[in-house]
């Protein structure tokens, strides 16, 4: 297993804890963060990071006391606003889930202590210093729990901000799963269509995921290139077998357009190898429009690059490339099997 799958499957188990935990009652609002601030270290969610340091570690202040202008946002973000009561104006609370609980919990021991059990008076100011002592009793005890309640609501909002991080890390991190099952799909169909080609066009496909796995930016221009080529490759390769006995320089399309198929025209002779399989299909597919904009868009790109105005290829323009090409060829081989299944 590569680092990189070990990694989502440690982010989800951290997800589960934090998501059953929470649900089940068995884990507290503290190691629900420590848990958060893993899922955010395993996927890699620096914004996140950041929110969750500061949950942990506390929100960095100025000279003066103040929380940083930055915090103070991030802070807002994340549920810790309130309006006071008094002057109106908006603040942050800043303790941490640990010091919530820590303050909840002693609270929870002073009202226990909080009582007139073993309190006596005599004399003639008993009944006053009685009365005295109950207003007191009352009074403390009426704001240990008003201050009970603050503390319990903005522990609450602490909980659901981890809680809904980890149900959105939890789906993406599912779905991401899904999805890399699909394409590895159609990674599986094209790689075993390619087999059968030539040690060449191996070798291009080979170097598409080296170039990738270099990670020098520079090498990402060559990335589109490689796929330009290969699809020249599928595109000779497709149309000899699709229409062996065609040796016409033009290609008449269904909307009544002559194409030029002769030479390097490979965009144009997949066109009509598309074209030639969607007749023969049963039921209709957006194959050809897919594919012809894929290499449309592979050439408009070496177009802008090659142009006086410099335009360095991006690593997710590389990327769209290669998941494009994959996901276009496989479609048109799905294509071809339902053809040869149909015959």
């Amino acid at each position: 297993m590569s680092d990189f799958a070990n990694k989502r499957l440690q982010a989800l188990a951290a997800c589960d804890k934090v998501i059953n935990g929470i649900e089940d009652g068995t884990i507290t609002v503290s190691s629900a963060l420590l848990q958060c601030m893993k899922i955010a270290r395993l996927v890699n969610d620096i914004e996140s990071q950041e929110w969750l340091g500061y949950e942990y570690g506390g929100y960095p202040k100025t000279d003066k006391g103040l929380i940083t202008g930055s915090a103070w946002d991030i802070a807002l973000q994340h549920g810790r606003g309130y309006i006071d009561n008094k002057d109106k104006k908006q603040y942050v609370f800043i303790e941490s889930a640990a010091e919530l609980e820590g303050i909840i919990e002693s609270s929870k021991i002073a009202l226990k202590n909080f009582t007139t059990q073993g309190f006596s008076a005599a004399g003639d100011y008993a009944l006053l210093a009685t009365d005295r002592m109950l207003v007191r009793v009352a009074e403390g005890t009426n704001n240990l729990r008003k201050e009970g309640r603050v503390n319990k609501k903005r522990l609450a909002i602490l909980k659901s901000q981890y809680y809904e991080y980890a149900v959105r890390w939890q789906i993406d991190l599912q779905f991401g799963n899904t999805a890399k099952n699909i394409f590895e799909e159609y990674q599986e169909k094209v790689s075993l269509y390619f087999s059968d080609f030539s040690v060449t066009t191996l070798q291009k496909l080979n170097a598409i995921e080296d170039l990738m796995e270099d990670g020098n930016p520079e090498r990402y221009s060559q990335v589109l290139t490689s796929c330009r080529r290969l699809w020249e490759d599928i595109a000779k390769q497709l149309f000899e077998e699709i229409l062996p006995d065609y040796k016409g320089k033009a290609f008449n399309t269904r909307s009544g357009v002559e194409i030029d198929i002769s030479g390097d025209h490979f965009n144009n002779k997949l066109s009509a190898v598309i074209e030639t399989l969607q007749a023969k299909a049963v039921k209709n597919t957006l194959v050809g429009s897919e594919t012809i904009y894929l290499i449309d868009w592979i050439e408009q790109v070496n177009k802008v690059q090659n142009s006086e105005v410099h335009t360095d290829i991006t690593r997710n323009q590389a990327m769209q490339c290669i998941i494009h090409t994959y996901i276009a060829l496989g479609d048109i081989l799905k294509l071809k099997e339902s053809v040869n299944v149909g015959d």
